[in-house]
């Protein structure tokens, strides 16, 4: 009996551990795909990577859905982005549930012809994520800019 026990609680932590590494895994696609949606001039990627009702806080405004999330990115079309993101950290609250912070490190240009010349960063901060398992799969349910450095003439 005592055996059967051990073997069923190793098999519950094996599986929660599984559980956790998935959403891990969903959680930092996210942040990437987020980049790359955004870089690549995909507003309907970008817009899906957050929840139906998601929300994008940046620099005092506040983008809430997916239109006006994509409409955002739609406002800024004429821009060459680069989104360098790192230091993904990822924490699991529930089965339903998960924080993420990540470092960012954001250059935009209006020139569109590569290489393109620049003066450095536009912005050096965090995204702060909360991750929420939706219908459609893991989504980013609020992401907050937040500022870390701010860069001087």
């Amino acid at each position: 009996m005592r055996s059967l026990l051990i073997t069923l609680v190793l098999l519950f932590q094996t599986t929660c551990l599984a559980h956790a590494s998935a959403i891990v895994e969903a959680c930092t696609n996210l942040v990437h795909d987020y980049a790359y949606s955004r870089d690549h001039d995909d507003p309907d990627g970008y817009a899906n990577v957050f929840a139906k009702n998601g929300i994008f806080l940046f620099r005092g405004q506040r983008f809430e859905g997916r239109a006006a999330i994509r409409k955002r990115m739609l406002d800024s079309s004429g821009q060459t982005t680069r989104h360098v993101v790192s230091n993904v950290q990822v924490t699991v609250e529930t089965p339903e549930k998960a924080r993420v912070v990540s470092y960012v490190t954001v250059t935009i240009a209006t020139a569109t012809e590569f290489p393109i010349q620049t003066s450095g960063a536009t912005a050096l901060g965090e995204y702060h994520d909360v991750c929420a398992k939706t219908t459609e799969g893991w989504k980013i349910q609020k992401r907050q800019f937040v500022d870390v450095f701010t860069l001087g003439d």
